[in-house]
């Protein structure tokens, strides 16, 4: 960590924004419902966003890179407004990644559990900081696989 930020708030935007982009880097910036599933009948945009396949209201995987899917404007809000298909068609391409994260995570995620370092100082900074140094490992090693 390079500076010391003033408020929780700030860290939380930061890990966010580290979080969005090491999504972009290991994932890729395309739609992913668009891609692999076609039959789907959505106007997509230009606009990717990530999306968080566990709800960001559960804050343990608020910053998880593995809950993280590239979509399109129009696939996230589709999901957001519980388009079956779309939630979905991200749920399995999630679940296929890593099965075995992808049952704890939703395990955890209906125990309701809550996350009691999620406003904590040194749990963001430690967020934060591993959300850097993947960062650089990753463009440093033109990670291009989009595997899902």
């Amino acid at each position: 960590m390079k500076k010391k930020l003033k408020s929780i708030k700030s860290l939380k935007k930061v890990a966010e924004a580290l979080w969005k982009e090491v999504c972009h880097l290991k994932y890729g910036s395309f739609c992913y419902v668009q891609r692999y599933y076609p039959s789907l009948k959505i106007r997509h945009t230009e606009i990717i966003q990530i999306d968080h396949c566990i709800t960001r209201a559960n804050t343990y995987f608020k910053f998880d890179t593995k809950n993280g899917l590239p979509v399109c404007s129009s696939c996230n809000s589709a999901k957001s407004n519980h388009l079956k298909s779309v939630e979905r068609a991200i749920n399995e391409m999630v679940e296929k990644r890593d099965p075995e994260w992808y049952k704890n995570a939703v395990w955890l995620d209906q125990s309701k559990e809550a996350n009691c370092n999620y406003s904590k100082r040194w749990w963001l900074e430690e967020i934060i900081e591993r959300s850097e140094e993947h960062t650089s490992e990753l463009q440093s090693h033109s990670f291009n696989s989009y595997a899902v």
